[in-house]
């Protein structure tokens, strides 16, 4: 396994390596492609926080070879992403995924959305024809180590995703919610989460914009909020006290102008517009936040908020490591009996 996450880079950098749904498919072609010789097996978990191939292979890959490749695909060059990658090999590499399930490895630690994530990341890989036996198989043991932890410690309690952060660390900002309207774009996994906490918080109002108008609007009426239209954006930011964005957009949605005219349609002496951008790449123009009159923040932000929140669990990491070592070490021995068997190595990276 070779990767990048919110401990090594910023998310400037997690947005150029990231790929987007429709990409993978490609890139699990590349990887596996007989000429090149990285891997006999692929898959590609890429997710806010982290970007990572997985691989099964019989010959060993230079890590030189393995970076080239992740910054050659994204158009970028190797010196920019290497002191920003990690390497795991054999069966540390199950041991990681296992670890990243659980969401021991999240920049919200426990936060479950990840386990969804990581087998999203088999499914595309099953589906591009890239996971044979041994890498199906270590993803199954990981959900299920993550499972596991989860349901065996209270390491997923209290502020459990970061859209949950990201509404806490807005309430924290503005002190409350009540008397702020909030508009939220995205109308996925994550959008749906943030819905649920501003409504939680019992925010004024609550405005949806989303790529799909039916789903973006089934998601404001399951919260009591309202459905916008694109050609209404400017408009509702103008209106908003919160803007939350969380999409999978391979372009930013808001625009630096677009912004600066929906300031001039309200009150000179109005408190700073907060926008909170979860989106990797980034749905906010990062130079809005030059403008006057914003306060803009990404996910990397939220961390401080995260880390006074930290202590409760990390009495529950020892425990979580038991129990996913527990299942780790099932799915070594599994593989220790099949590599006997074939007569090779089947797991590197």
């Amino acid at each position: 396994m070779i990767g990048l996450d919110h401990t090594t880079a910023a998310v400037e950098l997690r947005e150029r390596i990231a790929f987007a749904d429709a990409e993978i498919p490609a890139a699990l072609e590349r990887l596996v492609d007989p000429t090149d010789g990285l891997f006999d097996q692929a898959a590609i978990l890429s997710t806010c926080n982290r970007v990572e191939l997985y691989g099964v292979c019989r010959s060993r890959p230079s890590e030189g070879r393995l970076g080239s490749f992740l910054a050659y695909y994204n158009g970028l060059d190797t010196a920019q992403v290497a002191s920003s990658l990690y390497v795991y090999r054999d069966h540390q590499v199950a041991h990681h995924l296992a670890a990243t399930a659980a969401g021991l490895r999240s920049l919200v630690l426990g936060e479950a959305q990840i386990q969804g994530q990581v087998r999203k990341a088999l499914e595309h890989a099953m589906r591009a024809g890239t996971a044979g036996v041994e890498l199906c198989r270590m993803f199954e043991s990981a959900i299920a180590a993550g499972r596991r932890v989860r349901s065996g410690t209270a390491v997923g309690r209290g502020v459990a995703s970061v859209p949950h952060a990201s509404v806490e660390f807005a309430r924290r900002r503005l002190g409350t919610l009540s008397q702020s309207t909030v508009l939220l774009i995205g109308s996925g996994d994550m959008a749906q989460l943030a819905a649920k906490q501003v409504v939680k918080r019992e925010a004024k109002q609550l405005l949806v914009l989303g790529r799909d108008p039916a789903r973006a609007k089934r998601l404001a009426e399951s919260c009591g909020g309202c459905a916008i239209t694109p050609d209404r954006l400017e408009e509702a930011l103008a209106q908003s006290d919160l803007v939350i964005s969380a999409t999978s957009a391979p372009q930013p949605i808001v625009h630096r102008e677009q912004l600066r005219r929906a300031l001039a349609r309200t009150r000179a002496d109005s408190v700073p517009l907060l926008l909170i951008d979860l989106g990797v790449p980034r749905d906010i123009d990062p130079t809005a936040a030059d403008l006057s009159g914003v306060e803009v923040h990404t996910i990397d932000d939220l961390r401080g908020m995260v880390e006074r929140t930290l202590e409760q669990r990390r009495a529950e990491l020892p425990e979580a490591y038991r129990i996913l070592g527990g299942e780790v070490a099932r799915f070594t021995a599994w593989l220790s009996r099949r590599e006997t068997h074939l007569g090779v190595t089947c797991l590197a990276s």
